[in-house]
């Protein structure tokens, strides 16, 4: 009994976890350059954060994560 009370509470911490936490954009892919800009709002009037990652796969960051993300990426 007290095991599954353990894994319903365990399994509830794990939802709440998942549906608080921001928005991530997809994996860069090889051989590409990739910007992800970040927007605290569903109409992307306030930039929170930018992304970069560059053709060998070194990323930086300008500000913070956002719960809006655009994913742009070009060839290298």
């Amino acid at each position: 009994m007290i095991r599954r009370a353990s894994l319903a509470v365990l399994l509830a911490l794990g939802t709440l976890t998942a549906i608080s936490s921001p928005a991530h954009a997809r994996a860069c892919r090889i051989d590409y350059h990739c910007e992800t800009y970040y927007y605290t709002d569903s109409d992307r009037t306030t930039l929170t954060g930018i992304k970069y990652e560059n053709c060998v796969g070194d990323e930086w960051w300008v500000g913070e994560r956002g719960s809006y993300p655009v994913f742009y990426e070009t060839p290298c």
